[in-house]
């Protein structure tokens, strides 16, 4: 197991004993109730804020590059890359899940 998961057995474990949830009941309403965030969506929300206020090239949107009406226009054109290591950075994955957001959230 990677530590993510361990982390969130734990998280799981301690909204468990909050809430007298019984182990194999499900505990994502109880996340959304109190407010908590999970460790994914905290790694989300991390890379995400930092690729909108930490990146010196701030990526332009298709609306920026024509004037075409698209369905994508709100989404960030990613640059181009030969390596995989490159989608690891955190500018261009933060970039990347910000595409993801629903319009209402963005």
């Amino acid at each position: 197991k990677t530590n993510v998961q361990r982390v969130l057995i734990q998280q799981k474990r301690a909204i468990r004993a909050l809430c007298d949830l019984s182990p194999r009941e499900s505990c994502r309403e109880k996340f959304k109730e109190l407010k908590i965030l999970t460790i994914v969506n905290l790694y989300i929300l991390e890379t995400i804020t930092y690729a909108r206020t930490k990146t010196l090239n701030p990526l332009k949107t298709g609306s920026q590059l024509h004037t075409y009406n698209t369905r994508h226009a709100t989404n960030y054109c990613l640059p181009v890359h030969r390596l995989t290591k490159y989608e690891e950075k955190p500018s261009y994955m933060g970039s990347k899940l910000w595409d993801h957001l629903p319009a209402a959230v963005k």
